[in-house]
């Protein structure tokens, strides 16, 4: 939901999107453009912003060449023979990790990591490759595909931030990292079109149980709800965007395609019950939080 926060300490409004300071417009659609483009990426309250704890150096220095092609042949004959006879499977396969490697550098660049440009340069290098009618191409390309998939993988979570929560708008996924390893999986439901959760890096700014979302808009106005008591919010912007539970939802609801449904969100991310719990004894203020598009 989209919340306005009052003086109440108790109280905001729901959404259950809060209003720290009223909600403006922000460039979030010109940004995932922007992204896709592979451009510096930054929109009022929610640039990307650098955070503590990661390298510039990046998880892995530029292979020389006849290495890295070394390898990739390598593993290209590994993949012939895995997939032998099957072209589709082995193109379905890597437009997966092409599809992940993809999300990863999103991430990783809203991170602000040095070297997601270098490697996300080469995943897509080798993904243009996939489209081959030639199979021993394909599976060149696919070789490819995996190593760098793999390098932006490790480097976010080796290099990134100790601790991080990622939301994907295309999967409506979150996970949560804690030294590489994944604490919290939950599907969820964010922000409806009209109403969509801001994109880019963020933090964890204050945590509050329980809340009471209250409306920003005037009674009869389309998005306007009632006074609306939640578990526990764990909120990311200061226009009132958090994660929080969502107790008028049925759990089966929650997940890919949720946004466009009955339940979407005036901004805020609706999670489980049990997940907003742990999210909430386990970030602390500060925590990094980012939002991206999902390919």
């Amino acid at each position: 939901m989209t919340n306005t926060m009052s003086g109440n300490a108790g109280t905001i409004s729901a959404g259950l999107r809060m209003a720290w300071p009223a909600r403006r417009p922000s460039g979030r659609a010109v940004l995932v453009v922007l992204l896709m483009a592979g451009l510096a990426l930054s929109s009022r309250g929610v640039n990307a912003i650098a955070l503590s704890g990661m390298s510039a150096a990046g998880p892995e220095r530029a292979a020389p060449a006849v290495t890295e092609t070394a390898a990739l042949q390598a593993e290209a004959r590994r993949l012939l023979a895995q997939y032998r006879g099957n072209p589709p499977a082995l193109r379905d396969s890597a437009g997966a990790a092409l599809a992940a490697g993809r999300n990863d550098a999103t991430v990783a660049v809203f991170l602000k990591l040095r070297w997601a440009g270098r490697l996300r340069a080469g995943l897509e290098r080798y993904g243009a490759m996939l489209a081959s009618a030639d199979v021993q191409q394909l599976a060149f390309a696919a070789a490819g595909v995996q190593r760098y998939g793999a390098q932006l993988h490790n480097g976010l979570l080796l290099d990134g931030p100790s601790r991080l929560i990622t939301v994907s708008i295309h999967d409506q996924r979150l996970i949560a990292y804690d030294g590489g390893r994944v604490v919290v999986d939950a599907p969820v439901t964010t922000g409806r079109p009209a109403l969509p959760t801001d994109i880019g890096a963020m933090r964890v700014m204050r945590k509050d149980a329980p809340w009471t979302m209250q409306s920003p808009w005037p009674k009869g106005s389309p998005e306007w709800y009632p006074d609306t008591v939640v578990q526990m919010v764990v909120w990311f912007t200061r226009n009132g965007e958090g994660l929080h539970d969502a107790s008028w939802q049925p759990a089966s609801t929650l997940g890919p395609g949720s946004q466009y449904g009955p339940f979407a969100s005036h901004g805020c991310i609706h999670v489980p019950l049990a997940a907003v719990k742990a999210l909430f004894e386990w970030a602390p203020t500060g925590t990094p939080v980012v939002v991206y598009p999902g390919d």
